[in-house]
């Protein structure tokens, strides 16, 4: 047993020297040069013994910070953090070569990273952070973004995908069914098992270019990308999509206000921020507005806002005709999404002897504790309440398509993406009076209510159903909105993340 441990150790040994003779070398080509790395390659002494020394040489000086960036990623595997950053600077700044490559090595070991990965830097295209989208099968909201543009980025420019290692603490490749999860989400992809299996992270690491950030943020992540976006050279944009969890904390799971005031360290050092609405552009201006009192300079905030797209090229199935009346109440169940006051204006008209339908799309998300009460007692009742729950994308279309109006009158949203998917459609809408909400009904197909007021739902529901006028109305006016494809917002992102570097922050 001791030898076989023995050898197996070795070849540990072995491996983790060889990857990170690997990643010196990748930084050494940035870095050094190709052809001092080269030179020192061919004298036959072992490669990393040579590289790291000239390596931290290189690294010293406040010019070389990104150079420092990437010595510290090449050594550790993994991204540092703004303190590890901040901890090596000061310490090449009192020790010498010999004395700062004991403690990068030291630090090699502490078991954080992938000491064991190969890295591949990347010069010559934008990094594209797909993380969350290519981990799950989630498809709503900020997927949805994600699925539409990132797509089409792919097919038109050269970009490279990429996720984080399970730590959080760097980018690395894609699996074969993470990138179908992303490119390919609409279609029924075959995964080749072989290819899979055949599959082997490296770390990707971004050099002097943009790295775009269009999805859900990874909790974990924010010390290393705040130290990305400062000292790596790359610039960081991203699309804003709202501060709910800072704005309307009251309203999402506790801890998540943590985890997005974490994010906005590294916001705070963005290049480019792409708001999805004017509302949720005036929470991301007044967030890098206040950056002067910390002396820094404030991201370039613009207002880039969500299509109204009509269905992609699905087999959408025909949903069974409805004698009465249906009512689609969309979104993730969360307490701000509001279905608890929707759902309380339909059981009083159903009271008052109202015949229509109400059918719930969306799934359960991390409370639904005021809503169940309600569930079981319309079901107990025997009222015409449907539960889809999560659906299909085909289904999704067939409801918004088949649905009499949408009701989403949520309490905050960046944009409200159901809205606009249902225009889309030529559904009329019944939403919220303020924010993103309001900016899409202004355009017609709407009525707005004030989602704090019960009695204000309940009237504006009552006409929708018995005025048929106003239904000919606002079906009338959702057909005839100015349309505004993926297309078009996939291609008005790229040029603002892509506009000239010169132009700096504000």
């Amino acid at each position: 047993m001791k030898p076989l441990l023995r050898e197996e150790a070795d070849a540990a040994a072995a491996g983790y020297l060889e990857a990170l003779t690997q990643r010196l070398t990748e930084a050494s080509r940035v870095i050094l040069g190709d052809a001092t790395t080269a030179a020192l390659a061919a004298d036959g002494l072992p490669l990393a013994a040579k590289l790291l020394p000239r390596l931290v040489e290189a690294s010293r000086g406040r010019a070389a910070s990104d150079a420092r960036w990437l010595l510290l990623t090449a050594v550790r595997g993994r991204f540092p953090s703004a303190e590890e950053f901040m901890s090596f600077t000061r310490q090449l700044d009192l020790v010498a070569t010999e004395v700062a490559e004991t403690e990068l090595l030291r630090l090699s070991n502490d078991g954080s990273g992938r000491p064991d990965l190969p890295m591949r830097v990347v010069r010559d295209a934008p990094l594209v952070d797909v993380n969350f989208s290519a981990l799950n099968d989630h498809h709503t909201g900020i997927h949805r973004v994600v699925r539409e543009t990132v797509p089409r980025w792919h097919a038109a420019h050269q970009v490279v995908l990429v996720a984080w290692i399970d730590e959080g603490t760097a980018y690395r490749s894609l699996a074969p069914r993470e990138i179908a999860r992303v490119l390919r989400f609409h279609e029924d992809v075959p995964i080749d098992l072989d290819e899979e299996q055949a599959y082997r992270p490296e770390l990707i690491v971004p050099w002097h270019t943009t790295v775009i950030l269009p999805d859900v943020p990874n909790a974990f992540s924010s010390p290393a990308l705040t130290a990305l976006a400062r000292w790596s050279g790359s610039q960081t944009s991203l699309i804003g999509y709202d501060l709910i969890p800072i704005v309307s904390a009251d309203l999402r799971p506790f801890g998540e206000s943590t985890a997005t005031a974490n994010f906005l360290a590294a916001v705070k050092h963005a290049h480019r921020i792409a708001g999805i609405s004017n509302s949720a552009t005036a929470e991301f201006d007044g967030f890098v507005h206040a950056l002067a009192a910390q002396g820094l300079r404030a991201p370039v905030v613009r207002e880039l806002g969500l299509p109204e797209d009509s269905p992609p090229d699905l087999a959408i199935p025909a949903r069974e005709p409805s004698d009465r009346p249906v009512v689609l109440l969309t979104g993730t169940r969360e307490p701000h999404k509001n279905h608890r006051t929707a759902l309380h204006a339909a059981e009083r008209l159903w009271r008052e002897g109202l015949d229509f339908e109400v059918r719930m799309m969306g799934g359960k998300g991390w409370s639904e504790e005021a809503l169940r009460p309600a569930l079981d007692r319309l079901r107990e009742d025997q009222r015409p309440l449907v539960e889809l729950g999560r659906v299909s994308e085909e289904t999704l279309w067939a409801e918004l398509t088949s649905a009499d109006v949408v009701m989403f009158i949520s309490l905050h949203e960046g944009f409200g993406l159901p809205v606009a998917e249902a225009l889309a459609v030529g559904t009329p809408v019944i939403t919220s009076s303020f924010g993103s909400q309001a900016e899409i009904a202004q355009h017609g197909g709407c009525l707005v209510v004030d989602p704090r007021d019960d009695d204000d739902v309940t009237q504006t529901l009552r006409t929708f159903l018995t005025d048929p006028d106003v239904r000919a109305r606002l079906r009338a006016e959702a057909l005839v909105r100015p349309p505004r494809t993926w297309d078009d917002y996939a291609d008005e992102l790229w040029e603002f993340f892509m506009a000239d570097t010169n132009e700096g922050r504000q």
